[in-house]
């Protein structure tokens, strides 16, 4: 190949790359019980390693009961100390759903809004525990309002995922085996939030024409402090680029509240669902352990 044709294809990638879509990291619970692997001051600093590493400053959606003492307080002031967002998980983490009332979710939030509200880099954002959003329409828009009146902004998610679940069965492993080798886990990992990445991206310019600033749903888990760097350098290696989550936020999808019942899931799927035109697709919940366990079965994870 001439010099004038590699010029001319270096040319032709280029558009592609240079559209290739933002990445923020929003982590959910801070669990910093020890779990089997790694204590919980060794998943922080893991974790934080890779944030670093990356460049990326996060939002982390602190669930209050895990802030116990002064030892737990210096974990999440690590997070402050590295320039990530503390924001509100609620303190109990339970479900807004049929058995949770409007009443009994206000308070769960303040409740944690008492424990965080003094913490550094704390800022007013507030994700469902679980991304459900209400079980009926009366009780998502009565928390919305309240939310607004109370100046929180919903740190809701484009990018769903069950990364929670392939922790778990990592971690089960680990208890029957403490030198398995955990290659398998990281390659289905890497693959799932691959696959989940493209998926919500092609709905987001199918709903949207165009590619939105997303946000990747994440735990403060085992498999995250082992793998949350090759999880970057993949989306980086791919032309993802992955940004502060504050600028990701500053995307006018993050302002829409869709109208669709089941309500929650990612922002995505809930104007999908709410635009009537893909139904067909669209599986309830978006993410579970009920579509990764027949494949991990399969695999013997």
């Amino acid at each position: 190949m001439n010099l004038f044709k590699r010029i001319f294809f270096i040319l032709l990638l280029l558009p592609s790359f240079a559209k290739a879509a933002d990445l923020a990291i929003t982590m959910d619970d801070f669990d910093i019980d020890d779990q089997a692997g790694l204590t919980a001051p060794e998943r922080n600093a893991k974790i934080l390693g890779a944030l670093k590493k990356h460049h990326a400053h996060a939002m982390l959606f602190v669930i209050g009961h895990y802030i116990r003492n002064a030892d737990d307080k210096k974990l999440l002031h690590a997070w402050a100390k590295n320039g990530h967002i503390i924001a509100n998980h609620t303190f109990s983490h339970l479900p807004y759903s049929q058995n949770q009332t409007f009443e009994a979710e206000v308070k769960d939030i303040e409740r944690c809004d008492d424990v965080l509200k003094h913490e550094p880099g704390f800022q007013k954002y507030f994700r469902y525990p679980m991304l459900t959003e209400g079980d009926t329409a009366e009780k998502r828009d009565w928390l919305r309002s309240w939310l607004g009146l109370h100046s929180y902004k919903i740190g809701s998610v484009t990018i769903d995922t069950s990364d929670w679940y392939i922790d778990a069965r990592l971690r089960d492993r680990l208890k029957k085996d403490p030198k398995a080798d955990l290659t398998p886990y990281r390659d289905y990992y890497l693959a799932h939030m691959w696959d989940r990445a493209n998926y919500y991206n092609d709905l987001s310019k199918r709903l949207l024409g165009r590619e939105v600033k997303h946000t990747l749903l994440v735990h403060f888990n085992l498999l995250e402090a082992l793998f949350l760097d090759d999880l970057l350098t993949m989306f980086e290696a791919r032309g993802w680029k992955i940004i502060d989550a504050k600028k990701a936020y500053q995307d006018p999808v993050f302002t829409r509240l869709p109208n669709s019942l089941p309500s929650g899931q990612s922002i995505l799927w809930g104007l999908a669902k709410e635009s009537g035109k893909y139904d067909k697709e669209l599986r309830y919940p978006g993410e579970g352990d009920v579509y990764e366990k027949p494949k991990m079965d399969a695999l013997g994870l």
